[in-house]
Parts: structure tokens; sequence; C-alpha cells
């Protein structure tokens, strides 16, 4: 298929009146092809094909612009009054600041002009509650005739753009099947260097390469921090695999009201100090706050405590990103008076605090006469946060699991009238002991939401699973999707044990089997022992057989001193080492024992001029009261 007819094509597909859903396939897309059922589409994508140049854009956008004011404008606006408002979209700097100003005041965008008869007013541009919905118009158009920007640069012509109330808001470059998708992401990044994505291209959000086979999208943004590596492929609802065929892409993702909410609900605008920048959120990450959001539309705060569900996304998948979106777009919903965000520990809040007000689109820059304000607040001590959560503002409180155990245990304390939704992040951490049940008793009409890359799914110190904390897994991004997706690096496991054959034979599994079945005879237990493979006999070993064994521990450090050179690449590589144990107890004294053994054997080696290896011990320090705390504490003083 060549790129013109490849672009057609796509143009028809959104601008036509039916998306396939298949009968019973859940969150599932599939092709026309093979769906068989369709349903008309609320709003669709309107074709404007007599659109070719920049000053046909500005014109369409000044016309929805006067439709959509009509009760403000008693007149088209004159040259005069629609260049302010040129001004004002051309001066849009930063893919950045475009998102700032689509997102506007509390989701209104808009724009303040003079007008001619001496009225100062404010003209309506975007209004994120009508999403898909009210008077908001979709269009798309191609073949833009872009002159150069920057003398002896070429004249360009963009393939297609969608526009969103006349402004354009995803871009899109085609290419034919037979080429690689990161051509058209190298001449979108051509474009960038051009200077091309401005005047009233500034305001371009999402980026969309695509072939008849494969599709990627990112976040616009500057020549200088173009980067490939964040452009995503889209991914199914209901499995996690890439989406490559075009079709289903432009189903899913460029349908309304999903480009639209895309392009707005699903940014993140990151105004880090001195590193800002538009995100768009990957599919995941979607599908895990719209999953929540539709469970806390079901939550009656009148019945009580309401266990919503917990989300299972892998360490270093972006779990902030999703809590922070999944906490603002909560907090903006109805029937919700306060969501609280919870961390692990006190020295948490301050950072979570700092990156959720970078998040916030609501957050304004602290100036000598004015404090930093925004959707997002801290909490300096216990009284603090009594006060915030009693207070009538609709923000999103940051706070730690002991402030709230403070808090609860006040004779004082009374909860809140208010519907409140807690978000706890590092959910297999924060919910220790008979503390956080206590939590969620004290506060009666909640709504509990956990955050884990580890869920507990056996006996822990808590004696309960993630599940039954938080209630069923609403949406999982497993390690193994995430190596597949290279969003975090792969890693190879060798498999060693410490027992060898023979012992397990003669001395293990004789005495295991002699206490699991105490009626079994010798002969028995012998003709069981001979028929295990040596992968059942690795089964057959109790994890407690390793639990603080000192000749297990012994034989680990003796292997990783022994084979350290070749894994390490000759020392170009360190490792991280990490203990657990079985039963609840606690890691903390199995780490000291391997801290001691590999002292120990560096001092043997130091001594006979042999290897010696930099090794640390980190955990943290152990505030639970039990058996094992002085030890640990002493072991980390």
């Amino acid at each position: 298929m060549n790129e013109a007819r490849f672009e057609t094509e796509l143009i028809q597909y959104l601008s036509s009146g039916t998306i396939p859903v298949t009968k019973g396939a859940g969150n599932g897309l599939q092709s026309k092809e093979s769906a068989s059922e369709y349903c008309i589409r609320t709003k669709l994508w309107s074709y404007e094909p007599e659109i070719k140049t920049t000053e046909q854009l500005w014109q369409n956008f000044k016309e929805i612009l006067e439709r959509h004011n009509q009760s403000t404008l008693d007149h088209p606006l004159s040259v005069v009054e629609f260049n302010q408002v040129k001004r004002q979209i051309s001066d849009i700097a930063t893919p950045y600041e475009a998102g700032q100003f689509l997102y506007g005041l509390n989701g209104v965008s808009q724009l303040e002009i003079d007008l001619d008869d001496g009225r100062h007013v404010y003209l309506t541009v975007f209004d994120q509650r009508q999403i898909g919905a009210g008077d908001t118009i979709y269009q798309i158009v191609n073949q833009i005739e872009r002159p150069a920007k920057i003398t002896g640069k070429q004249n360009r012509r963009f393939d297609t753009t969608l526009l969103i109330n006349g402004l354009p808001i995803l871009q899109i470059e085609e290419k034919r099947d037979t080429h690689d998708i990161n051509e058209a992401l190298n001449q979108m990044q051509q474009y960038a260097s051009e200077n091309q994505y401005r005047d009233i291209y500034s305001t371009l959000q999402i980026l969309v390469a695509i072939t008849p086979n494969n599709v990627k999208y990112m976040a616009n943004t500057t020549a200088e921090t173009f980067n490939k590596d964040f452009a995503f492929h889209w991914q199914r609802k209901k499995d996690n695999t890439i989406v490559r065929n075009w079709k289903e892409f432009a189903d899913s993702m460029l349908s309304i009201p999903m480009a639209h909410q895309m392009a707005t609900n699903y940014m993140i605008l990151d105004g880090t100090k001195n590193h800002q920048m538009l995100k768009v959120m990957r599919p995941y990450q979607v599908y895990a706050t719209q999953r929540v959001l539709e469970e806390l539309k079901k939550v009656d705060f009148d019945l009580g405590i309401s266990k919503v569900g917990y989300i299972w996304h892998t360490t270093g998948s972006g779990k902030t990103i999703t809590s922070f979106k999944t906490a603002w777009l909560a907090s903006r919903m109805p029937k919700v008076d306060k969501v609280v965000f919870v961390v692990d520990r006190i020295a948490l809040t301050t950072q979570t605090n700092e990156k959720y007000r970078a998040y916030d689109p609501d957050a304004k820059e602290e100036t000598t006469t004015q404090k930093k304000s925004g959707s997002v607040q801290d909490t300096k001590n216990t009284t603090d946060l009594s006060r915030k959560l009693k207070s009538k503002d609709n923000n999103i409180i940051v706070t730690s699991v002991q402030k709230l155990d403070t808090l609860i245990k006040r004779k004082s304390f009374k909860a809140p009238e208010k519907n409140l939704v807690f978000i706890v992040d590092e959910a297999h951490r924060s919910t220790g002991g008979d503390s956080f049940a206590a939590i969620q008793k004290a506060f009666h009409h909640s709504a509990w939401i956990g955050y884990t890359g580890t869920p507990m799914f056996d006996e822990t110190t808590t004696g309960l699973r993630t599940q039954e904390i938080f209630g069923p897994l609403l949406h999982a991004y497993t390690i193994r999707e995430a190596i597949a997706d290279r969003n975090v690096l792969g890693f190879k496991v060798d498999f060693e044990t410490t027992i060898d054959e023979e012992q397990m034979k003669t001395e293990y599994l004789p005495a295991f089997y002699r206490e699991l079945y105490p009626k079994w005879t010798e002969k028995q237990i012998m003709e069981k022992v001979q028929q295990l493979s040596p992968e059942d006999m690795d089964d057959a070993v109790e994890p407690s057989f390793y639990d603080e064994n000192p000749q297990h521990i012994a034989l680990v450090v003796e292997d990783i001193f022994k084979n350290w050179r070749n894994r390490s690449n000759d020392g170009k590589y360190n490792a991280l080492f990490t203990t657990h144990v079985g039963g609840g107890k606690a890691s903390t004294p199995m780490a000291m024992m391997y801290f001691r053994q590999f002292q120990r054997i560096n001092e043997e080696h130091r001594q006979a001029g042999g290897q010696v290896l930099k090794v640390a011990v980190t955990f943290s320090l152990n505030t639970a009261n039990n058996d094992s705390m002085l030890t640990a504490n002493d072991g980390l003083a």
C-alpha cells in the first residue's frame, strides 16, 4: 500500500460512522474484518478536505471560536481582535506551555482579548467537562502546506492532523508498509528542529508515527529533548499485548472520546524545575487509571468502608505518574470530597509531595507575595493532617501511615463526615500489623486503593494478602511484560543449589518424609526418594531449610567469590543481593548473617592476598516492636 492510499484509508476510517465491538469481547478490540457487531460512534471526526494551508487553519479556528462564544461576542472577530488570539497561541514556546494553555483554569482554557468596543473578554477554547460531548468539534485535515520557518530550510507538507475545536492536537505521519516506523518519528523530529510546530501548530500534544503494520505515539516535545525511546506502542487492555495493526490502533486510541482523553486527561504536565516537559501516559497506565475510576463510580460511601482493589505495576513502570493521575481525576469526581495519598514512610512524604506538585496542573509558582498553591497539599504534622482532612477544600493530601496511625489514636479524634478516597503507595509495605486495619476502620466513609510492585499472595508479617486488605486485583503489569516492552532492564537467572544430589537422597529427603509421613516404612521412604527427579527433589525442600542456615550462607558466599570475576564481566558490574525468609519472619537477621560472612571471607582473602569485595548492607529501622527489632537495629547501627 503506497503512502497516499494509506493516508486516504486512514482518514476514511476515522471519519466513518461505525466502530467494531465484538460480542462478549470484554475490553478487547478487534479489527472490522473480525468483528461480529458494530455500534455507532456518538461523535465522529469530520474530514475537511478544503483546508490545506496554515491561514485556512486559522480561519477555521476563528469560526469555531466565534460559534462557541456567541453569548460573549455580538459580532465576528475583527482582524485586530483575532490578531490578539493568534498572538497568544503563537507565543506558546514549548509543548509544556501548550499543555498548560489547553488545561487552562480548572479544566477550562480561555483566551483574553480586548474587543474593538472597549470590552475586555474571555473566550473559551476548551472545556474538559465536554470531552466527547457538548459542542466539542472534531476535525481531520491533511496535506497542510507549511512554508519554511528558518531561512534555507525546505517548505513542508504535513500528512494528517486531528483538530479539536479547530486547534491541532494530534499530528500523524504515515509511511508505507515497507518502511520502518522510525522514519516517521525522524521526520517529526526534523519538523520540530525546523520550528514547524509553531504558530497554530504550537498546541500539538501527541505525535503519531504509523505504518499499516506498526504504530508508535509520543508526547510532543522540543527538538532538543526529542527521544524516540519515549515513543510507545499501544497495547490491548485484556493482556497488555502490542497493537501493530493500524485499524485496531485507530479503533482504540484515535477514536472519540479516547483521542481527546489521551490529549487531556492522560497527559502529564511535569513542572519539575528546570526540566519542564509534557508526558503522555503509556497504555497500561491509562487502563489502570480507567479501571480505578470505573470502580470508584460504583462506591456507595454511605455503606461504610469500601475496598476498591489494587494495582499491580512492577517496580520502575511509572507508578507515581499512574497514582497521581488517578488521585487527581478521582478528586474531581462529584461524590468524592477528598483524596488522601498515603506513603509508607514519613521521609517519603516530602519527596512524593514535590513530585505530585510538579504534576499538578493547578499548581502556581511561589512569588514574593503569594505562596505556591495548587490541588496537592503536604502534611507537616499530625495536627496539620487533622485540619486538612476537615477542611472544605477538595484537595489531594499527601501523608504517611505513621501520621494516620498517630491521628486515630488521639482521644480527641473524630473521623470527618466526608467521602474520602485513600490511595496507598507501596501497598505491600504500608499495611503491616494491626495499625493499618485500625486506620481503615477509623474512617467510616472511605474507599481504599493500593498500588504495589510486589503484591502479597501468601502469609506474611501482616497475616493478610494484598487482596484481603484492598480488594480484588484491578490491573496488572508485571516484570515479564515490562522486560518485553523494554521499560525495565532484563536479567538472566542462573539456578544454583547448595545441597548436592547425594546429600539430598541420603540425608535431607529421608528425614523430610519421615516427619511428613510417620507411618511410612524405611523401604517406602527410600523408594519414594529414588523415584524423584532433580526438579522434584528441589521442590520438596522446604524454604525454612535455608532460613538462617549458616552452612547454606557459607556456601552461597563461597559461590559468589568463586564466580565473581566472570559474572561481573571482570569487575565492570555491581550486584544487588536480597534476602528472604518464610514463615512471616523478618529477613534482616539473615541479611546481617550474610554481611558478616562476607566480612569474614574478605578478611581471610585480605590476609592471603586474594580478591576482596566491597559489600554494604542496607535495611530500614525496625519500629515494629517484634522479636527481631533489637537485633536488627543493633546491626543497622
